[in-house]
């Protein structure tokens, strides 16, 4: 993959979490409340229609939830554009150290949660972030002197 092709595969991807989080914020209540539970019932396998959020507090860790996952996104965003474009190699890693910190916490704590499908859809979020970083073909980063 060109180092191009990685910049705009990253961006799309940041802008695919800022979309994906403000949604899972704000939809957890009225008719599109049941995008966010046809997610969160495949996350918390198998499917059953007995997920919901009905209580204050399931409505108030979607709302931070997705407010994390739109803010990792606006970072993979910010560091692909005025860091990853210029200098690959600090880029890669600033993208990747906080991403594979949200996989493990995240994929840890859906376990514990009871909800490990979660943490095998996250494997997909992981490949579509760290696949463009680590197969992308580029040349050295410049020397600071």
């Amino acid at each position: 993959m060109s180092h191009g092709t990685s910049v705009t595969w990253l961006k799309t991807v940041a802008w695919l979490l800022i979309v994906i989080g403000a949604l899972f914020s704000w939809l957890t209540s009225g008719p599109l409340a049941a995008v966010n539970l046809a997610f969160l019932d495949l996350a918390v396998f198998p499917v059953d229609g007995a997920q919901t959020f009905a209580a204050t507090e399931t409505r108030l860790l979607a709302a931070i939830t997705g407010g994390i996952t739109a803010g990792l996104g606006m970072a993979i965003l910010m560091i692909t554009r005025h860091v990853y474009e210029q200098n690959p190699v600090l880029g890669r890693r600033m993208i990747l150290w906080p991403v594979l910190t949200w996989f493990v916490v995240d994929g840890v704590g859906s376990v514990l949660a009871g909800a490990a499908f979660n943490a095998l859809l996250n494997l997909v979020l992981l490949a579509a972030i760290i696949l463009p970083l680590l197969i992308t073909r580029t040349a050295k980063a410049p020397a600071h002197g």
